[in-house]
């Protein structure tokens, strides 16, 4: 059990990339008849939590829930919970392929995996970029689902039963959030995977759709402004918004000195 940080009414598991990716590695070897989910709060996630009843329980019941984005890890250090290090989705799945494709190289295993979001023909092009980059990593499945598609039980059902079909060991959904965080913990019993990441724009990325900022960017905490040129209408008015909140979230915590807000 990794040791847990209480943030902004949250807890984050205080983990490095390589921790992360073990736990993931130990769920896939194990049998379970509950698929187990990962979550990966960043400060716009963080500011969503305040306000949205359905995301707070899906994190209530999430397995592992990681920091993405340096802000969350440097606030954590403001209030004396500190994280280790920021573990961002969009690099703990390649960390995961990587592990899976070095140990099993020689023995001929695969590890399984059904993508599920992103846009019509963005998955068949991860897919045919991981095959190139992973060998051992075998796309077992790919859908896109139109959009509405989670308050209709037809579709819903149509994806399980799809999942189902194809036994994957692991789930990268990538619906964005808040949706992928409520849609798999609504249906986190009934996935038939060992595990889900809740990652975003991941499957994007792995297609190439979209380009991550330069890694000076990354590591300087930057990315955001990366993001948010590249798509200014749907993202200003967000880190603006974001900009507002966030830190009001960090200064009830410090005053407060309570565990959760």
């Amino acid at each position: 059990m990794s040791v847990k940080r209480h943030l902004f009414g949250i807890k984050i598991d205080a983990v490095r990339m390589n921790e992360a990716v073990a736990s993931v590695r130990q769920w896939i070897r194990e049998s379970n008849n509950v698929c187990r989910y990962v979550v990966t709060p960043n400060v716009d996630h963080t500011v969503l939590l305040q306000e949205d009843i359905r995301l707070c329980k899906s994190y209530e019941d999430a397995h592992l829930i990681l920091a993405d984005g340096h802000p969350i890890v440097w606030a954590s250090r403001l209030l004396r919970q500190p994280l280790p290090e920021r573990v961002p989705g969009s690099e703990l799945v390649p960390a995961l392929f990587d592990s899976f494709n070095d140990s099993y190289r020689d023995k001929g295993n695969r590890l399984r995996v059904f993508l599920l979001g992103a846009k019509p023909g963005v998955g068949a092009t991860a897919a045919a970029n991981m095959k190139q980059q992973w060998p051992n990593i075998e796309t077992v499945g790919v859908y896109s689902p139109p959009l509405g598609f989670e308050n209709d039980p037809d579709e819903c059902n149509l994806i399980l039963g799809r999942i189902a079909l194809c036994r994957p060991d692991l789930l990268i959904v990538g619906l964005g959030a808040p949706k992928q965080e409520i849609w798999v913990h609504r249906f986190h019993k009934q996935i038939n995977a060992k595990a889900a990441l809740c990652v975003g724009a991941t499957i994007d990325f792995l297609a190439g759709e979209q380009k991550r900022a330069p890694v000076w960017m990354q590591k300087s905490g930057m990315e955001w402004i990366h993001r948010m040129c590249r798509q200014p209408n749907r993202l200003v008015k967000r880190y603006a918004k974001d900009a507002w909140i966030f830190p009001q979230l960090v200064w009830r915590q410090m005053f407060t000195r309570q565990p959760g807000y």
